[in-house]
């Protein structure tokens, strides 16, 4: 399935699947994403399906950029980053992304370079199949779970966060320091503890 993922000001506030043909984007309460934003039209644009996923300005004011270029109608494509008015979607399709189909994402290897980087952190396996081992969060977006349940760590110039995400049991959700996630994403801090597919990591920032 494609997805969504909403930002604001570099803040992540919502995901949103693609299950239908058509999604409009715009101020007017009767759209299926409603931005509450003056530079936005009524209705703004569109996220089309047929066969693969376009977005389409509905003939809006200010008009809509992808990857920093303003388009009238595209295809999209996975990571691709359309802005309208204020908000940032970036387009994830879960069929080129596929990720690991095992609890958690395996570490990638440790470069070994010198130069000095922004803040850096990791997850650490405290409980589960794999404890012990060390996931880094260099990629914008980490997920980590199960088909049965999963959870996103979001990073953000140099804050990381926990986002909510849709499936799983009826009222199940990964939980943070033993609180289940709500319908906002939370900011993580050194040494909070992740709940997530039966397995607990520990969210630890790098020196």
């Amino acid at each position: 399935m494609a997805r969504l993922i909403i930002t604001h000001q570099g803040t992540v506030i919502k995901e949103y699947d693609l299950s239908k043909e058509k999604i409009t984007v715009g101020r007017k309460p009767s759209n299926d994403i409603v931005l509450d934003d003056p530079t936005v039209s009524g209705v703004h644009a569109a996220f089309l399906y047929m066969q693969h996923t376009y977005i389409e300005d509905m003939k809006s004011t200010n008009g809509i950029k992808l990857n920093g270029k303003k388009v009238s109608k595209r295809q999209l494509n996975h990571g691709d980053i359309v802005q309208i008015g204020q908000h940032e979607f970036k387009f994830i399709d879960d069929a080129v992304q596929d990720f690991e189909k095992t609890v958690v994402i395996a570490p990638p290897v440790q470069s070994t370079t010198a130069i000095k980087k922004p803040l850096k952190a990791s997850v650490v396996i405290a409980q589960g199949p794999k404890q012990g081992e060390s996931i880094a969060l260099n990629k914008p977006y980490t997920k980590l779970g199960s088909a049965s349940q999963v959870a996103v760590i979001a990073r953000r110039g140099s804050s990381y966060y926990l986002m909510p995400m849709t499936g799983g049991a009826q009222g199940d959700s990964p939980k943070l320091n033993g609180q289940q996630v709500g319908a906002e994403s939370m900011v993580l801090k050194n040494g909070d503890i992740i709940e997530v597919a039966a397995t607990q990591l520990k969210f630890v920032i790098d020196e």
